[in-house]
């Protein structure tokens, strides 16, 4: 029997929470492994510019402990190279050629990074880590918010690392495009790096608790893949006052993208 005009329209239910996040974290999950399987080949700039904010032990003329001080002037630099990028059956290649170095020209002959504080490497692939399906028993995720972003659904994600696991994992915070499970942006806490001896040894001194804080924003797209257009590194401590002190900043920028190669699936671009 036909309905009448005057029958009520029949709304589905909207998802749960729960059912949105299990939702999410498959989509997230195939973006990570679609992204793991791609063939990709290109060069871009990459513009690196670092801060350092040095730090001098002060001791007082009477009897007191000795206390850090901050010098007012930082320290800048700056490094530009031409960076490319490969990824054929799944070995991972980065190549720099240098071109200019604060502020002086170079000549373009290959390099490794030349920064002071922090080494960073295989930027785009950060998703993984945090969301691919090999990881996801590592941690509980939480939905945090819900964001437009050029006009498309976009959740935000918090994944916590579950209490008691024998790795060191990372804790971060995630936008995931809604549509495909696309990763557009990681902000997360780098507990690795705090366990350096570095950072354990600038924490002693200063008496105070390292915070190293990365965020990877991925701005660019080719073939459903998403590229980096910002990645930064901020290494700051924190004092028993909640008194954050930064150490140090790393900025750097992707830009002028030429792509040769993009495979994901059987889908091709040159």
């Amino acid at each position: 029997m036909m309905s009448s005009s005057s029958d009520p329209i029949q709304v589905p239910p909207a998802p749960t929470e729960s059912q949105m996040m299990s939702r999410l974290l498959v989509l997230a999950a195939g973006y990570c492994a679609r992204l793991s399987r791609a063939s990709i080949d290109f060069v871009c700039l990459e513009d690196v510019s670092e801060t350092i904010y040095d730090w001098r032990v002060h001791y007082p003329s009477s009897a007191g402990p000795a206390l850090p001080s901050w010098r007012n002037e930082p320290v800048g630099h700056r490094y530009i190279y031409d960076y490319q990028f490969i990824v054929e059956n799944g070995n991972r290649t980065e190549k720099r050629r240098v071109l200019e170095l604060d502020g002086v020209k170079k000549e373009g002959e290959d390099t490794e990074l030349d920064t002071q504080t922090f080494f960073y490497k295989n930027v785009m692939f950060g998703a993984v880590d945090l969301m691919a399906e090999s990881r996801q028993s590592f941690y509980r995720y939480e939905l945090k918010a819900r964001e437009s972003h050029g006009g498309q659904a976009v959740a935000v994600i918090e994944a916590v690392p579950i209490p008691g696991l024998a790795v060191a994992v990372n804790r971060g915070i995630i936008w995931i495009r809604e549509s495909d499970g696309a990763i557009l942006k990681i902000v997360w806490n780098d507990r690795m790096m705090q366990e350096t001896e570095a950072i354990r040894e600038t924490a002693r001194r200063l008496k105070s608790t390292p915070q190293i804080l990365q965020v990877t924003e991925f701005g660019f797209e080719k073939n459903g893949v998403r590229f980096p257009n910002r990645f930064s590194i901020e290494e700051a401590y924190v004092n028993k006052k909640g008194k954050k002190s930064l150490r140090s900043t790393l900025n750097v920028v992707y830009r002028d993208y030429k792509f040769f190669t993009v495979v994901v699936d059987t889908s091709v671009i040159k």
